[in-house]
């Protein structure tokens, strides 16, 4: 090891938990300092990752070997049309390995793994001071300040660190929002039609795009009957509507999200309403039975350097990606799997930090660019479903979405 660091890390939650185990393992000294007083509660959603991800992360001990997840083997894009009402039509069906299980559930897992005496809950960060010698002292709203030699920001997308190191690199609107919503898989009039596919369906007379899954339940069980369907629409909303859309039931107004069972009741039955018009039968039916839905805005954030002096952005606290490329919540991880490396094969911290930033641009560019791609594909100019072919269809996803690897993502060395 070419330096053994005392960490301070802001953020408790996938980013910063995965970053405390792999900073840990790797002989830095770490703490943890989360804003809530309390144990983090995801709001029961379904996140996705590939099955090799999942699965090298069970061999490296990061989550358990028996993790609740369910595999999605199969996208078929969907539309409804004369003829296809109850399940829509779909021309082509897009070969998947996609693995799909709880926020809650990966958070709890990552969180054993961190000592409690290495994570304090109830400590808000106020400021960051960078010194003369490097080192960074983190202001605390009602505990005394601490100093270290290397600061991590993984507070999420409205990220303190990202605001503090780079004040012109605040997130943007994306025009879009997604409604989101849990089925009990009891609930529904029948789960076989959904199987083990992840569909995605564009509207017919609406700009936007819904995907259907099955997560485990709150136990963690996969078994048919006892699994959780889950839903997310997208949905365009304009900047001039959201201040009135984003105020909930209780007259109180939100920025980003806002929680289940907070919704006012008429925009509720609006979206419900909205999917009725646009959507089979059978996805409606099961958006129609959900209650206590929420709502998220999406944001994207691009930056010019991951780091300042010692201090770093690690997940959402960097770049933001649309969520199409399924890269938030791993994204913090391969931040600082690639720091761990960095750190532990250059000369000096600071030329260790120059190479893995450098690095986290041309990786945050990509994904951004393959975000537009997808972006453009589902929302803002989809394929007409309903007049097209397997193969035509194939043809139109090759083309829209490239995996960009071709671009030019040179970074400006610092």
């Amino acid at each position: 090891m070419q330096h053994r660091l005392n960490i301070g890390i802001v953020g408790g939650s996938i980013a910063g938990c995965s970053a405390a185990i792999l900073l840990s393992r790797a002989g830095h000294h770490v703490r943890v300092f989360e804003r809530s007083a309390s144990d983090l509660v995801g709001r029961g959603g379904g996140i996705a990752t590939s099955g090799p991800v999942l699965e090298s992360l069970m061999q490296e001990d990061i989550i358990d070997r028996d993790f609740p997840h369910s595999a999605a083997t199969g996208m078929p894009l969907v539309i409804r049309k004369p003829g296809f009402e109850y399940l829509g039509y779909s021309p082509w069906t897009m070969s998947l390995n996609l693995m799909a299980f709880h926020w809650s559930a990966l958070w709890k897992n990552l969180r054993k793994r961190v000592p409690d005496s290495s994570f304090f809950k109830g400590r808000k960060v106020t400021d960051a001071i960078q010194h003369a010698d490097q080192r960074v002292t983190l202001c605390f709203e009602d505990a005394p300040d601490e100093t270290f030699d290397l600061v991590l920001f993984a507070d999420g997308y409205q990220s303190l660190g990202r605001r503090l190191m780079f004040p012109g690199s605040e997130p943007k609107y994306c025009g879009y929002m997604l409604w989101r919503g849990l089925l009990p898989e009891f609930e529904m009039l029948q789960s076989a039609p959904l199987g083990s596919n992840m569909p995605r369906m564009s509207y017919t007379s609406a700009t936007g795009n819904l995907v259907v899954y099955f997560v485990p339940n709150e136990n963690g069980s996969v078994r048919q009957g006892e699994r959780i369907c889950n839903w997310a629409a997208y949905i365009t909303c304009s900047v001039a509507d959201l201040p009135d859309f984003m105020v909930d039931r209780f007259g109180v107004q939100h920025t980003g999200t806002i929680p289940p069972g907070c919704m006012r009741p008429e925009e509720e039955a609006r979206l419900k309403k909205l999917m009725r018009e646009n959507l089979p039968e059978y996805y409606a039916d099961i958006i129609d039975r959900t209650e206590d839905t929420y709502v998220q805005l999406i944001y994207t954030a691009r930056l010019p350097s991951y780091y300042k002096g010692h201090m770093c952005l690690i997940g959402d606290a960097g770049m933001v990606a649309q969520p199409f490329t399924g890269s938030g919540i791993f994204k913090g991880y391969n931040n600082v799997k690639d720091l761990v490396a960095a750190l532990d094969t250059q000369p000096t911290v600071a030329e260790a930090l120059r190479q893995w930033s450098n690095a986290q641009l041309r990786i945050g560019r990509r994904l951004l660019a393959l975000g537009e791609q997808m972006e453009q594909a589902f929302i803002w100019n989809p394929l007409p479903l309903a007049d097209a072919t397997a193969a035509s269809t194939e043809a139109w996803w090759k083309a829209a979405v490239t995996f960009p690897e071709e671009y030019d993502f040179s970074v400006d060395e610092k």
